[in-house]
């Protein structure tokens, strides 16, 4: 009778593998990209789930309820941090306030099921992924992608042209209609992430991407 296998210990230089929970398919096929193709150093693996949408109108209970299935389940597979990623839209409560409210509203649905409450991070996207796109302007300019830098110094938390939430600065970026699908990958491979994630004062980067990027631990 043969011996059970002995699991071999995670070598030290392999980063455990992270949850991650988005709203779409841009940031589902974007985001790991920090790590599958190395455009961050030490950007730890994903192991990611889509939501295929939120609802920009879906309270915090709502929110809450929709993704702690979704922690339980990448929780079981291993992940010890879990990070759930959605966008602000119209809302009218600021990032941080949102994000706080879905953190307290994912800990009651977890103790009204008296399940442990594995560790996890909510971090918005003001207004929504093509923030964090813009928030790179200069860098996709430099690389001959976008036909300008815009005149604006930031565009986090801005509704935009038409209230669409940076998808038509894009398109004028572009010049030709932006596909969130197809675009949207290929424009974040190309950030200067130094730059888009640098925020403040007479800077364009985004607060929100850098809180995201923190929550990777990178």
């Amino acid at each position: 009778m043969k011996s059970p296998r002995k699991l071999r210990p995670r070598r030290p230089n392999i980063l455990p593998t992270i949850g991650l929970i988005v709203e779409g398919d841009s940031e589902f096929a974007a985001l790991p990209l920090l790590h599958k193709e190395g455009l961050i150093p030490n950007c730890p693996p994903m192991k990611t789930i889509n939501l295929h949408g939120v609802g920009s109108d879906r309270h915090p209970i709502g929110i809450a309820k929709m993704v702690t299935p979704k922690i339980i389940q990448l929780a079981l597979a291993g992940c010890k941090n879990v990070v759930v990623c959605f966008d602000r839209e119209q809302r009218p409560t600021c990032a941080p306030q949102l994000a706080r409210e879905v953190n307290l509203a994912i800990l009651n649905e977890f103790r009204s099921r008296g399940n442990v409450v594995p560790r996890f991070q909510v971090v918005v996207a003001d207004r929504a992924f093509e923030a964090w796109l813009l928030a790179g302007a200069e860098s996709l300019h430099a690389a001959g992608i976008f036909n300008r830098v815009p005149g604006s110094q930031c565009f986090e938390g801005e509704l935009g042209i038409q209230g669409r939430k940076g998808t038509e600065e894009i398109s004028s970026l572009l010049g030709r209609t932006y596909d969130k699908t197809r675009d949207g990958p290929s424009l974040f491979r190309l950030l200067n992430f130094v730059e888009a994630r640098s925020h403040g004062s007479g800077k364009r980067g985004s607060r929100s991407f850098d809180k995201f990027l923190r929550s990777l631990g990178v």
